[in-house]
């Protein structure tokens, strides 16, 4: 079943490569140059009579967020969000992530500048669904999911889309500090880190703005206390999933299964874990009927495992944030460090546990 996260950071080929490299790569050029071709400044696209009221509304806020990011919150963006695509409602891109079906073991590609990742992104739906049928045919449990946006890195003007304009104000400020959070800082090689990092950094920051722009007491920001606090019920249940599933296959593993009788008896976890949305999460939440969408979706490893990337070890990154006292721009930089560590989430751990 296909499901939708947010943000992804997918890999670009652009510097350093040609037609000539491999089909993959070339039809990333293909994509990432016909993305830059649609690409107008936001000033313009504010005047685009095919734009409507509400999308111009939505639209002309880039502005202000983007430059309180820079101003308050310490991201270095560089051109990113300066320009706009007019995309109509069709994705930013179509990601593909796979795992071992007899462990929470993703499966990983490597690229330049990239390193190892998980994930393995495209601009072309059809391809993606072919990568995505490769892997169950190899024997992989797969995800395939639509991104809203996706970070260059810098090596372009990221744009505003047009499709992300259908966001409610609070998700649309988050996803695009999430974004600028990637090119403020990356550790190659470690999506987790650089996604889940990008999802506490994209929520802070757009409170943040928010309450700059609205006021603290304003309804829209108290509309955004609560969607982000149901994401965070959210987040427990992703995690919650994933112990579950992690002591399941450790068990079978000390058992000496075979790989036949795991997939027989995952069957009875994946069962019984389809339930503990609606038993143990919906009642803590704000708005459940927002977040059906979890109880609808089918479960297989690659599901888990990209929640996981995303919405665990969010905690360590509110420790830091106490630690200096609320000071965001000292704790991106401190977090820019973390990435440039073999291991950032153990550098963090360290760092909390060396002031406490």
């Amino acid at each position: 079943m296909r499901s939708i996260f947010r943000a992804c950071l997918f890999s670009v080929c652009a510097i350093g490569f040609g037609t000539g490299c491999d089909p993959y790569l070339a039809h990333l050029v293909e994509g990432q140059l016909a993305s830059l071709e649609r690409t107008v400044p936001i000033e313009e696209a504010l005047n685009d009579p095919n734009l409507t009221d509400a999308e111009k509304a939505k639209l002309a806020l880039v502005p202000s967020i983007r430059q309180f990011a820079i101003d308050e919150l310490g991201l270095s963006p560089g051109d990113a969000y300066t320009v706009f695509e007019a995309n109509g409602s069709t994705p930013a891109a179509y990601v593909v992530a796979g795992s071992r079906k007899d462990r929470l073991q993703p499966y990983v590609w490597f690229y330049p500048f990239v390193g190892f990742t998980p994930v393995k992104g495209y601009f072309d739906e059809q391809l993606a669904e072919a990568e995505a049928d490769l892997l169950r045919q190899q024997g992989f449990d797969v995800l395939l999911a639509n991104a809203d946006g996706f970070s260059t890195l810098g090596f372009f003007a990221d744009p505003v889309r047009q499709s992300n304009l259908v966001l409610n104000v609070a998700d649309f400020a988050e996803l695009l500090i999430h974004e600028m959070t990637h090119t403020t800082f990356f550790a190659a090689g470690d999506a987790d880190y650089n996604e889940s990092v990008a999802t506490f950094t994209g929520r802070e920051g757009a409170l943040r703005w928010m309450r700059a722009t609205y006021g603290a007491d304003s309804e829209i920001v108290a509309a955004a206390v609560a969607r982000f606090a149901d994401k965070a019920v959210l987040d427990a249940y992703v995690v919650d999933l994933s112990d579950r599933a992690r002591a399941f296959y450790r068990k079978a593993e000390d058992a000496g299964q075979s790989m036949e009788q795991i997939l027989i008896d995952r069957e009875g976890l994946f069962a019984a874990l389809a339930g503990l949305f609606d038993n143990t999460y919906r009642t803590q939440l704000n708005t459940p009927e927002a977040w059906q969408f979890a109880a609808d979706q089918t479960l297989n490893n690659a599901i888990i495992l990209a929640g996981v990337r995303y919405q665990s070890g969010l905690a360590l990154y509110a420790d830091v944030l106490e630690i200096l006292n609320g000071d965001y721009p000292a704790m991106i930089q401190v977090f820019a460090e973390a990435a440039n560590q073999p291991n950032s989430r153990e550098y963090l751990q360290n760092w909390v546990a060396e002031r406490r």
